[in-house]
């Protein structure tokens, strides 16, 4: 990890430009000769690009060191940018991270979002299948809206995830999508694009499921929950996902829960971190240089 000191940042843009975070040289958008690095005590990054060719109308003309990166619409630090990265790879709450860094928290909710959607647009580039030839597929599906307090006021409308876990790895990893219904044809259409062939598909007997061996050719297997958690002739049950959620629930509360409408890049994150259990730093910022790639 880089040493991060806010009195000499140059180190730090070195290692950043070496990681691709932003860019090692810089083309001039008029001459195209390449530009110099160089102090500008100015700039609120210390550094900037100019255009060192006399006869170009940009002579002297400076770009910030943050064009086309992913820190380029931002005014933070980009010493507080990694810093942040940091924090964030080590699993830290929001707002510890704002207590260690002195950012207010609304600054904080903006850039946490924006490493979900890092997560998202990750998952973009490389779409998550599980299972395989014969390989236990389990899928459920959870509510995700929390209650009100002390029973008083009105529920929220629920919001309901279909979720499904590949029961061959350790621990078991999952998908998990935000459904306006719960019905066959919106459940189906997501086990046909995660599925792999060959996968075995478990559940419980919601009606919605029934069409699964017919209508995508999956082997299915089901567990009729009124009578046992686990089939006492096929040893079918769901008890992994239902692990699943409660572990994705336990997430959200320990991040002090979410908005409804920010629900979705939450699910992405946990997916993206489930998936990146070892040197969750430097494989986030493989997924940053893959998404912001310098030519």
């Amino acid at each position: 990890m880089p040493m991060i000191n806010n009195s000499d940042v140059l180190p730090l843009y070195n290692w950043m430009k070496d990681k691709k975070l932003i860019a090692s040289t810089m083309k001039c958008e008029i001459c195209k000769n390449l530009m110099k690095w160089e102090p500008y005590s100015k700039a609120k990054d210390k550094y900037t690009w100019k255009c060192d060719n006399n006869k170009c109308k940009k002579f002297k003309s400076r770009i910030t060191i943050r064009r086309d990166s992913f820190f380029f619409n931002s005014k933070l630090a980009l010493c507080t940018w990694i810093h942040a990265i940091i924090l964030w790879s080590r699993g830290l709450s929001q707002k510890h991270v704002c207590e260690t860094l002195g950012v207010s928290n609304h600054t904080m909710v903006d850039v946490f979002n924006f490493f979900r959607q890092i997560c998202k647009r990750y998952f973009d580039q490389h779409p998550i299948k599980l299972g395989g030839e014969q390989r236990i597929i389990q899928i459920d599906e959870s509510c995700f809206s929390s209650k009100p307090k002390y029973h008083r006021g009105r529920s929220p409308n629920p919001i309901w995830v279909f979720g499904m876990v590949d029961c061959s790895t350790r621990p078991a990893l999952g998908y998990m999508e935000i459904v306006a219904k719960r019905d066959a044809k919106t459940l189906l259409k997501i086990i046909k694009k995660v599925a792999k062939p060959g996968s075995i598909i478990h559940s419980d007997q919601w009606r919605a499921y029934t069409n699964i061996e017919r209508e995508l050719g999956f082997e299915h297997r089901t567990v009729n929950h009124k009578l046992n958690f686990i089939d006492k002739i096929s040893g079918v049950h769901t008890q992994t996902i239902e692990s699943y959620w409660n572990k994705s629930k336990q997430m959200i509360k320990k991040m002090n829960g979410c908005r409804r409408e920010h629900l979705e890049n939450y699910l992405w994150e946990m997916m993206w971190r489930e998936r990146h259990t070892n040197d969750t730093f430097n494989n986030f910022l493989e997924a940053i240089q893959q998404q912001y790639i310098f030519v």
